[in-house]
């Protein structure tokens, strides 16, 4: 099946590339041993595969784009972001057009210093999203990372998410508002000796301008 990159993000060990096939559906495509691509991988966004994957078995929601790969053929590579936008538009895939948080389902929580996740309470259907934010996202940086602050409305919501960027582009000072992004969850995760519940925390992807 055909399958466009869409975002490649360092990960501990490798690096997480997500795709979009053909027929609208988010994959992340993980080998055929159920890891992430190697840290020395060649995937880039835009490029464009004939790839022949399988699900993987018991996915653990909200990861639902798992796949295991067992062949890639480059086929093309897109010359733009915009024909790139205009690939995902042309198959119908749900863009946010909205507040933050409207993203996976609302399912999304805050800590008290301004992180977002989810946890088992409500657990959405898919780990990645497209959204066009309706505010400026701004950069800061913390112990040499970068982050992308949104600032929130009134209560429950009050003021600002600092978003986690993981993607290989470089960083911006700025992402404009009506830019399309791709965010996603990270693993669930608990930090060691910790008294709180698994968390899949929410993470910027990239962007395409």
């Amino acid at each position: 099946m055909e399958v466009l990159i869409v975002s490649k993000t360092h990960m501990k060990n490798g690096v997480c590339v997500g795709g979009l096939a053909n027929n609208g559906r988010f994959v992340r495509l993980l080998d055929n041993h159920s890891h992430h691509q190697p840290s020395d991988s060649t995937l880039e966004v835009r490029q464009i595969y004939n790839v022949t994957f399988s699900p993987r078995s018991n996915p653990i929601l909200p990861h639902s784009e798992d796949v295991l790969v067992q062949s890639m053929e480059y086929r093309r590579t897109l010359n733009s972001n915009t024909d790139l936008i205009e690939y995902i538009t042309e198959r119908g895939v749900r863009i946010c057009n909205d507040n933050l948080e409207q993203l996976f389902q609302g399912s999304l929580k805050k800590t008290q210093n301004g992180s977002a996740y989810i946890n088992a309470d409500n657990i959405p259907e898919q780990s990645v999203a497209f959204w066009i934010s309706d505010k400026n996202l701004t950069r800061t940086t913390h112990s040499e990372k970068n982050y992308y602050s949104y600032a929130l409305g009134p209560s429950p919501f009050a003021g600002s998410i600092s978003i986690p960027y993981v993607g290989f582009q470089p960083a911006v000072d700025q992402i404009p508002s009506g830019t399309l992004i791709r965010v996603s969850l990270a693993r669930w995760w608990t930090p060691d000796e910790a008294t709180t519940e698994k968390r899949c925390y929410l993470q910027l992807s990239g962007w395409y301008a």
